[in-house]
């Protein structure tokens, strides 16, 4: 009997677990789709990504007779040729007559999907006429005038459109604003006239035009473009994209990328020096803390040195046989055997350096600090301080001129002091407007001084001689460097 029921019990067992395991089979069920539900989750829920190409709109610099002249538009559309219409967001909407006089300004910077179009919608708002009994109304279009142009946005690649306004029959019957908008690319211009800017709050270089200060045309380069370095031999501009780890070598006649020159992951290139030779370039890696050394003819890094501290700018001198990192955080300066890729030597200083240039011959030093009014001078074999010359203080950049030897000191107030080596004293200054002056070039071609200002988000161009301000641009975001061809 108890043989019995044993046997009757664990049939009953048995029984009983299929049951449950029958029971339970859509709880699990249930369970399983929640746990899977809930991992596919975010990734059905993530916008697809959608392809765009940049696209830029300047107004070029108003007719003079438009200088009494003030209108304000107030709206932009873009029309594709499937009769979609994509408002553009205007960076400015009211333009006054007696400022456009020879500046061009940026209307639009914005990514547009891929495809044709037909031109632009224009909307005009207001209009106002300044005579000599104050302001006049007068009467805007009352449908928004179109301008037709077809063109074209990529995946990938920059467009970059003029508007003009002409100055003909601009008010007729003495009361009515009658616009003639025309839309257009810009020629090539020659490439001895062009000049380049990196912009590292965007993904572009824009490009312009020496001789007018104007904007041509812009390239998509990629992630973070910062240090730029001309090769003006090859007709070669190198690019350090700090956010893809690589540097981009761009051919200036065409504006195409000719090859990438890839380094590590993490090492996130800001600043660029080229030997004079061209052969060698050197590459200041923020995020590795290390110097990378190009081989330029057959673009591949043939070494590179790692540096004791974040570094903030790095020279070459002349014979491209040793380099110069400048530490302003630790306060050092470091020197770089090129030929054994390792440091020979480095030293503290009493003053943060911030920048720095040598001299032609390659025996002096002369480095911009920051919390100092100085500016050093070094020997550049035994790292003594020579000299210190008074500039004032807040110095940002440093720049000598190849030609002359005159040094010009960027200050963070805008003031930029000429200091004459030789003498060893600052013999001039002139101001530009408050801001830090992040990089300056020289073009020999017209004498003229190249300032990158990137918290306007603009380049100035000043006659060295008169001191005077005869250019201006507006960037992209956060500029940061600038070369220009003819430079010294």
């Amino acid at each position: 009997m108890d043989g019995l029921t044993d046997s009757r019990d664990e049939g009953l067992h048995m029984r009983s677990c299929r049951v449950l395991k029958y029971a339970l089979r859509p709880v699990l069920c249930l369970l399983v789709c929640l746990l899977i539900y809930s991992c596919a989750a975010p990734l059905t829920l993530a916008p697809p990504p959608q392809e765009t190409g940049a696209f830029s709109l300047y107004l070029q610099p108003l007719p003079q007779e438009t200088h009494r002249l003030n209108f304000t538009i107030g709206e932009l559309v873009a029309l594709r040729v499937d009769g979609t219409e994509i408002p553009l967001i205007l960076r400015q909407t009211e333009f006054l007559g007696n400022n456009l006089d020879g500046e061009q300004k940026k209307l639009v910077s914005v990514t547009l999907p891929p495809g044709r179009y037909l031109g632009l919608r224009i909307q005009i708002e207001s209009v106002t006429l300044n005579g000599e009994e104050g302001k006049m109304d007068l009467l805007s279009p009352e449908s928004p005038v179109r301008v037709d142009y077809s063109f074209s946005i990529y995946e990938g690649r920059a467009e970059v459109l003029m508007l003009s306004l002409s100055a003909d029959r601009l008010v007729t019957d003495g009361a009515f604003f009658t616009p003639k908008f025309s839309l257009w690319e810009h020629e090539q211009i020659l490439t001895s006239l062009k000049g380049f800017v990196s912009n590292s709050g965007s993904e572009s270089l824009t490009i312009f035009n020496k001789r007018t200060a104007h904007v041509v045309d812009a390239i998509q380069i990629g992630r973070e473009p910062t240090g730029l370095a001309l090769d003006q031999r090859r007709g070669w501009l190198y690019v350090a994209l700090a956010k893809e780890h690589k540097i981009s070598v761009v051919e200036i006649n065409t504006n195409d990328i000719l090859g990438q020159i890839r380094l590590r992951f993490g090492d996130e290139p800001t600043e660029l020096v080229l030997s004079d030779s061209g052969n060698r370039l050197l590459v200041l890696n923020r995020g590795s803390h290390t110097v990378s050394i190009i081989d330029t003819t057959n673009l591949f890094e043939q070494g590179r040195i790692k540096l004791p501290a974040d570094a903030n700018d790095i020279l070459i001198s002349p014979d491209g046989n040793r380099g110069y990192a400048i530490h302003a955080a630790a306060g050092l300066l470091s020197v770089l055997d090129l030929n054994s890729y390792r440091i020979q030597r480095s030293i503290a200083l009493d003053y943060a350096p911030i920048k720095g240039a040598i001299s032609a011959d390659g025996r002096t030093l002369y480095l911009a600090t920051d919390y100092s009014a100085d500016l050093l001078v070094m020997d550049a074999g035994s790292l003594s301080v020579l000299s210190k010359i008074t500039v004032g203080v807040g110095g940002q950049s440093l720049l000598r001129d190849k030609t002359s030897g005159v040094l010009y000191v960027g200050k963070q107030s805008g003031e930029i002091a000429i200091v004459d080596p030789r003498v060893l004293m600052a013999i001039d200054t002139f101001s530009m407007p408050a801001g830090l002056i992040q990089s300056m070039t020289i073009d020999k071609d017209e004498n003229a001084l190249f300032a990158v200002m990137p918290q306007q988000n603009r380049l100035l161009k000043f006659d060295l001689i008169s001191k005077r301000q005869i250019g201006s641009l507006e960037l992209g975001a956060v500029s940061h460097a600038v070369v220009v061809m003819g430079e010294r």
